[in-house]
């Protein structure tokens, strides 16, 4: 089985493992120091909107939808 592993300083290791349709994850359910969450509207306004109907097409035809 494949994993990406990254090193922190703190010498901590995150470990990401790949999904059934091939994203690498990291299951944080045991992890309650560090929760990283962004709204997709927060993220929407950086792109204009063909570059987000472009993702939105793409994650598409690659079927990575949530």
């Amino acid at each position: 089985m494949t994993a990406l592993m990254v090193h922190k300083e703190d010498s901590t290791c995150w470990v990401f493992m790949p999904s059934s349709k091939g994203l690498f994850f990291s299951d944080v359910k045991g992890n309650v120091t560090h929760v990283l969450i962004n709204t997709v509207d927060k993220n929407k306004n950086k792109y204009t909107v063909r570059q987000y109907s472009d993702a939105h097409k793409s994650r598409s035809i690659q079927d990575i939808n949530r």
